[in-house]
């Protein structure tokens, strides 16, 4: 199965420049925990439900005084392509830790693809429960 096959398309996102009370209020509103970002018009980062806990809030940090560009994720970012194999998303979800990866064409994001996305396809539920136990740290049971 391929990634285009489960992703969702309908892909919103947000300016580096963005305050993170606009990303936070977007994620609220479309109920997702990640928005790409993006600056002149490229895809440049990625924004979690996370990113805002630990880098902003817990910081005792404002949201209306921080932008997106100061608590996102970036540089080599994790992504897979449309033509990606569920299974290989799954892998890379696992290796580098993250539940959620921006699908990539030709530089653009087309897509996202989450856990949840890959555990409600029943035939993948071996690789979603691999997938969640390395995220966890834990060790998959026998």
């Amino acid at each position: 199965m391929k990634v285009k096959e489960i992703m969702t398309d309908q892909v919103v996102s947000v300016e580096r420049y963005d305050p993170v009370t606009k990303a936070a209020g977007l994620m609220k509103q479309c109920d997702i925990g990640s928005v790409p970002v993006r600056s002149e018009g490229k895809f440049c980062g990625i924004l979690t439900d996370r990113d805002i806990v630990l880098r902003c809030v817990a910081s005792g940090d404002s949201a209306e005084n921080m932008t997106v560009g100061q608590i996102m994720t970036s540089g080599e970012l994790a992504c897979v392509s449309p033509e990606h194999s569920v299974t290989e998303a799954a892998r890379i979800m696992a290796k580098e830790q993250v539940r959620r990866l921006p699908v990539c064409k030709n530089g653009e994001v087309v897509g996202m693809i989450s856990l949840s996305d890959i555990a409600s396809t029943k035939q993948m539920f071996s690789e979603t429960a691999a997938a969640f136990c390395d995220i966890c740290g834990k060790k998959k049971r026998k």
